[in-house]
Order: structure tokens, then sequence, then C-alpha cells
């Protein structure tokens, strides 16, 4: 503890190593550097892509956009956008989904770590993915030229 810079019991050495020691950084786990690493990577892919944002009416609260609450019941989460919407249910068996206006495309499942599996639409627009890994996931959607990509949430 430094009771003063100007005390006489200082030197500049003892200074200067309590300074070095203040400065120390804490070493960080690798799985939150690779994680930071990626979603970093992932900054700028959005500049073509329209964003389809969370309908506050999906019976969310704001917590459970960041964090698992534990529970493994269905949620179900819709997706807006002005020329797109994309409703999801998340289960234990993985994400079912579909495409309104329905229409058929290509839907991949973004984690941070990248992309996990990509599935084509039917003519309902209706798609489907196995159970993602924890932790954030967003959908892009293909449509001909156009590409759309959902907002971040928690598997």
């Amino acid at each position: 503890m430094v009771t003063s810079v100007s005390s006489p019991r200082w030197t500049d050495d003892e200074l200067l190593e309590e300074l070095r020691t203040a400065l120390q950084e804490e070493r960080v786990d690798e799985s939150l550097i690779r994680a930071a690493e990626a979603a970093f990577t992932w900054r700028v892919i959005d500049a073509e892509l329209e964003l389809l944002y969370l309908d506050a009416g999906s019976g969310l609260t704001a917590g459970a956009l960041v964090r698992d609450s534990g529970s493994h019941a269905p949620r179900t989460l819709v997706f807006h956008g002005e020329r797109l919407s994309v409703e999801i249910e998340i289960d234990r068996a993985g994400i079912i989904g579909q495409l309104t206006p329905p229409q058929p495309g290509q839907v991949t499942l973004l984690t941070a770590g990248g992309p996990q599996a990509t599935t084509q639409t039917d003519e309902l627009g209706c798609f489907a993915f196995p159970d993602p890994p924890s932790g954030p996931l967003r959908l892009e959607c293909r449509l001909g030229a156009d590409h759309f990509v959902t907002e971040w949430v928690t598997g």
C-alpha cells in the first residue's frame, strides 16, 4: 500500500517496483481471448447485410439475451427487418424456424467461432438445425442476391 509518493521511506527502486506490480495485468483465460478475437472478426460482416432485429414481444427479458437462465423450455424468438422476418424456436432438440414471407433460400447458423451449419429452406421458408453449442448465435439468411442477419442471442 502506498502511503505517500514523497515518503522518505521510498527509494526510487522501491517505487518503480510498486508501479510495476500495480500495472501488471492478470492472465486472461485463452478461451476468452479466442472468443473475443472471433467476435472481433465478425464486426464488419454486417456491412452488406440487412440486420433483423429481435422483436421486443418475443417474451424475453433483457437478461435472457446475454445469459442462459438454465431453463431448457423451448424459447420462441422473432426477428424483423424491412423485407424479411424470421421466427425460430430453440429447445434441446435444436432450432426450427420459418422465413416470412415464405421463400426458398439458405440459412446459416453462426456462433462466435464462425459458421456451424447451413441448410436450405423449403418452399414454405421452413428450416431446422441440430442443437447449437451454448453461447451467442445468430442466423444469416441468403435469399438470392439479398443477405440478412439476425441480432446475436444466446442459444
